[in-house]
This record gives C-alpha cells, structure tokens and sequence, in this order.
C-alpha cells in the first residue's frame, strides 16, 4: 500500500512538475513570437515612411523648400528611430550572451541629462516641446558609461511618449538625495496595474493595457534601463496609478572613487 501510495504521489508530482515546465515553455514560445512581431512592426513602420517620403521628394518637383525642409526632419526622425532600436537589439543581444561591457568614465550627469534632453528636442520638435526638465547643479561627477546612460534615459523618454495622451507633459527631474543622484521621468500615459509593476521590467513583457492601447513596443527598453542601472550599482523603480501615469525612477549611487 505505501509503497503504491509513493509511486502515485511521485507521479503525480512529476506530471504537475511536466506540466509547469510545459506551460513556462509556451508562455516563453508566445512571449518570444510576440516579440518578433513587434520587432517586424517597428521597423516596418519608420522604413514604411522613410519610404513614402522618398518617393514625393523625388516624384514632386514643383516642392517648396519649407515641405522639403518638413520632409527631411521627418525623415530624419525616423533614422533616428531605427537606430535606437537597432541599438536596444545590439545591447540586448550581448546581455544574454554576457558580453555586454561598459566604459565607466568620469562624467558630469546634469550636462549628460540635460544634452540628451536637447537631442530629443532637436530630433523630434513636437514631443521635446513637452518635456518640462528640472536638472540640479550639485551633483558631482559620477563614475558613468555615458552612452549606456544616455540610452537608458533615451528609452525612459521613449516609454513616457509612447504611453501618454498627445497633450501630456513628461517632467525629467534630476536631483541629489544624500550619497545618490537620482533621475525621474515622470508622465501623465495610461499607467501601469499593480499585479504588472515588477514584471515590466522582464525582457520581452509589455502590459496588457499598453498592447490595448495599440502602444506596441519590442519589450525591451526598460529591461536595458534595469541593466544599466545595476550596472552602475544603482537600480530603477517605477510607481504608477492607471489612468493617472507613471515616475520611473533612476537611482545612481555617488561614490568617493
């Protein structure tokens, strides 16, 4: 008797235990086809344009210099795009593979923040009009990957567009708390369910209320801003209310050497 009873407690174990592993393995099959759509899709859709543009520069002969002067931003804009994401699936790719380095540098983070803040202004008018900036000016030089950092912040920007209204401020704050330097990206989007806080920062994962919103992204952003961080021994968080917006917020620690 005891000896069947162990036998039907082992095998039942293991068909629990098999059917786990099956439904984690489906789950990871659907997160990664999801990702590859929606891979296809951001670059179907800044090339679709780049495409369409082209083609009225050089069909239209009678274009004016100011539609063309429109033309080439646009354009422009959507170079910039694609290399971003080609710069998230570069980084993203030498993280699973652990080949991922960082060049840490001394370096003025308010100068760093602040010129990224610019850049996205000069590459995209319309959103950079929204960006309301706060920077402190008594932050010291931090032991930074400057490009990391950058593109850590560039994708903080990217998610705090992509997920609010078309009238919405996104607010940038850096700021000093005691032995740390900390920067905000505050937005007035969607925001996030509580159930779905720890698990946007999963590669590949995007909230269910961000795919309802047609706010498709690759699912990777915020995966690299979490690397980032914790490369530079600081860690990112968020808090959200849904319907109100979300803070992420960057903590970098300020170390005497």
């Amino acid at each position: 008797f005891w000896t069947i009873l162990t036998l039907v407690v082992v095998l039942t174990f293991g068909a629990v235990l098999i059917g786990r592993t099956i439904a984690h393995e489906m789950e990871i099959l659907k997160l990664k086809s999801d990702f590859v759509s929606s891979v296809s899709h951001e670059f179907k859709t800044p090339l679709t344009s780049i495409r369409a543009l082209t083609e009225r520069l050089q069909g239209d002969k009678a274009i004016d210099f100011e539609k063309m002067k429109q033309y080439f931003s646009l354009i422009s804009q959507n170079a910039d795009q694609l290399t971003q994401l080609v710069k998230n699936l570069l980084d993203f790719s030498k993280i699973e593979e652990g080949k991922k380095e960082y060049q840490f540098q001394p370096a003025d983070v308010a100068e760093l923040v602040t010129q990224q803040i610019q850049d996205y202004r000069k590459n995209d008018p319309q959103k950079g009009a929204r960006i309301k900036a706060s920077v402190s000016d008594d932050i010291p030089p931090l032991l930074v990957d400057r490009d990391a950092l950058s593109q850590a912040l560039s994708n903080l920007l990217d998610n705090a567009f992509k997920f609010s209204s078309g009238d919405g401020d996104v607010e940038v704050h850096l700021k000093k708390e005691k032995d740390h330097a900390v920067i905000e990206v505050a937005d007035q989007g969607i925001g996030i369910p509580p159930d779905e806080m720890e698990k946007i920062f999963d590669k590949f994962y995007q909230a269910k209320n961000a795919i309802k919103h047609s706010a498709k992204g690759t699912g990777l952003g915020l995966t690299l801003v979490k690397h980032t961080a914790e490369a530079h021994g600081g860690k990112v968080s968020v808090r959200s209310m849904v319907g109100e917006g979300s803070v992420f917020t960057l903590i970098l620690p300020i170390k005497e050497e």
